[in-house]
């Protein structure tokens, strides 16, 4: 997956799309989170190394829940593109260093055992959700609050790889042991083989992604409007590398986040008429250096010209066929059914079902 953080951290940004990850995946679909209550929240905490010296070590994105001026928690999403079998150490970090933040603050400033502020601190509502996000941060305004994390694995593998501290040891934990250590569970999440009731949960830009990768006829039969068009097509180009998704930004945005069918459908068309024009050209290169050699024996005028002719006539033949091509492979690479794709042959080329036939025959591979 092309550099995946940027893209990722970019839609996870869109407060509509952190709140519904939330809700489907931590709530089961439960609406408990609202968009206007989160704020961004921290990424880059710090550790030594074994020189002394300072390191900083980044989460993809997180976002504090703030409830009339109090932070009731913050959640932690991380995105990976493989299997990390360390992966539960750095997430633990993580959260430990979240924590210890807390702590500090609250040795600092006196918080009181139940999470609120005490007297002299700033009090409830000082925080208005009619702020902007960066006109403020949460968490130096309040108390304790729980750290809900999330590990998003986008790869094309299911995750594999240890969610638990002992799952790492090479000798078993004494049952003992067990309730201390297993309470640090890391969830993830394999993005890309949520079943179906699961997708139907997400009804935002998520949904597009999760059918983009799992289910491209119900994107295509959704017809669904994109409410953050430029982070959608960013985060479908850093998943498929297709650069298409990219070019096609300006578009998007100008006409207020299209629905992304006919952004495919777009591309079906560009690729016909690229097809067409390239066989025509091809097609009259070919007549002309058949016309030359043709014209050698019947008079180079004559044989130019009948060429010519020759040429222009099975460079859009060529071109046809060519368009036909691209059209049944670019249906064949966005999943599109067969018996779909041969109704949009015949829409477009307006051909004989034999024909269509043989054309699907030659390439529907």
């Amino acid at each position: 997956m092309e550099d995946q953080d940027r893209p990722g951290k970019l839609f996870m940004a869109c407060r509509d799309v952190f709140a519904e990850l939330v809700n489907v995946l931590v709530y089961q679909g439960e609406k408990v989170l609202a968009e206007e209550r989160m704020y961004p929240g921290p990424t880059e905490s710090v550790y030594p190394r074994k020189t002394a010296e300072l390191a900083s070590q980044f989460q993809d994105y997180s976002m504090y829940e703030v409830v009339q001026g109090e932070v009731h928690a913050l959640y932690t999403v991380e995105n990976q593109s493989r299997v990390d079998r360390w992966m539960v150490l750095r997430h633990a970090g993580y959260e430990g260093v979240a924590y210890r933040r807390q702590y500090r603050k609250g040795k600092e400033e006196g918080y009181s055992l139940t999470g609120q502020p005490s007297e002299g601190q700033i009090q409830k509502g000082e925080i208005s959700i009619e702020q902007s996000p960066e006109e403020c941060d949460p968490a130096e305004e309040e108390g304790i609050y729980p750290v809900i994390s999330l590990v998003l694995n986008w790869g094309e593998k299911r995750w594999t790889a240890a969610t638990t501290i002992p799952d790492l040891l090479d000798y078993p934990v004494h049952r003992g042991a067990e309730d201390y250590l297993y309470r640090n569970r890391m969830h993830v999440f394999d993005m890309r083989f949520l079943d179906r009731e699961e997708r139907s949960l997400f009804e935002g830009d998520m949904r597009v992604i999760l059918d983009y990768l799992s289910d491209r006829e119900s994107l295509i039969r959704r017809r669904q409007k994109l409410r953050n068009p430029e982070e959608v097509m960013r985060m479908l180009h850093a998943l498929s590398g297709d650069t298409r998704y990219l070019e096609n930004i300006t578009i998007m945005k100008e006409e207020g986040g299209s629905v992304v069918c006919d952004l495919l459908d777009e591309m079906v068309n560009k690729g016909i008429e690229i097809g067409k024009q390239e066989g025509i050209e091809e097609g009259i290169e070919i007549g002309k250096q058949e016309g030359i050699e043709e014209g050698i024996e019947i008079g180079k005028q004559e044989g130019i010209e009948e060429g010519i002719q020759k040429g222009k006539q099975e460079g859009l033949k060529e071109g046809i066929q060519e368009g036909i091509k691209a059209l049944i492979s670019t249906c064949r690479e966005f999943d599109v059914s067969f018996d779909k794709t041969v109704a949009k042959v015949k829409e477009k080329f307006c051909m004989e079902d034999g024909e269509i036939g043989k054309s699907m025959k030659l390439y529907w591979k």
